[in-house]
């Protein structure tokens, strides 16, 4: 059975199995019983992240109250791919399209970094979850991306696994192209792609991005990117060479 027969899909923070009852919180339940007008009898899909996708079955609904019957799973939960999105927040509008693109190409986890040229007070971590929950509700994955508070570049590179990959997107690279370096880097496990604020990235952080071993600069071609732009750009070319598009 496929979720597309049904209007309303939805993440919920609770366990999903046969035969369980989920009571959605007041937003939620304003969202089914007000704006989508569905009533006792209505079906709707449910995901939590770990236990898969679920049908589930209005027994109640009511403006502020929704209680809904789990009925039967659609599709079990995968295991998601560890792709870490590394990213200077920028203009609000823009970092909505950040992290609503970030969540629909896959990323895992969505790790603001403050450089020596960021504000990160231009990013509210609550509002950017739940923009991710819902570009995640829209786009059908399983999981919700988790959203960390910013940090700053060089704890951050300090802090990277000896077995995450970082790509680094070069804005003034010449050399290897962004698809040799990921074929390259093709077995890789754990990924981490890393875009820089607007005015980009300075040369000392050039550099100190470049001595960690597990650095690779990938150019995205001839044009300037903005950040937004450099980030789909950047997700897409890793998900079609080593993620899990094929």
């Amino acid at each position: 059975m496929s979720q597309k027969q049904f209007s309303v899909r939805l993440f919920v923070d609770q366990d999903l199995k046969k035969d369980l009852g989920v009571a959605l919180d007041k937003p939620q339940a304003h969202y089914v019983a007000t704006v989508m007008r569905h009533q006792a009898g209505d079906r709707v899909v449910l995901f939590n992240g770990r236990d898969g996708e679920w049908l589930g079955e209005i027994q109640e609904a009511r403006k502020q109250t929704v209680l809904i019957h789990v009925q039967e799973q659609l599709r079990p939960q995968p295991e998601a791919m560890d792709l870490q999105l590394w990213f200077a927040p920028v203009k609000k509008i823009q970092n909505g399209l950040i992290v609503q693109k970030a969540t629909e190409l896959g990323v895992s986890a969505l790790v603001p970094v403050q450089t020596q040229r960021t504000n990160a007070d231009r990013l509210r971590t609550d509002k950017a979850y739940l923009q991710a929950i819902e570009a995640a509700e829209q786009s059908e994955r399983l999981t919700v991306p988790e959203v960390r508070e910013p940090v700053r570049l060089d704890t951050m590179l300090k802090a990277l696994e000896p077995d995450r990959q970082l790509l680094f997107c070069h804005e003034r690279l010449d050399g290897a192209s962004a698809l040799e370096v990921l074929q390259r880097q093709g077995r890789a496990q754990k990924w981490a792609v890393l875009v820089g604020p607007e005015g980009g990235f300075t040369d000392e952080e050039r550099e100190l991005i470049q001595s960690c071993e597990q650095a690779h600069a990938i150019s995205l071609g001839p044009r300037i990117l903005r950040a937004e732009t450099a980030v789909i750009a950047s997700l897409s070319l890793l998900q079609a060479v080593c993620g899990d598009w094929n």
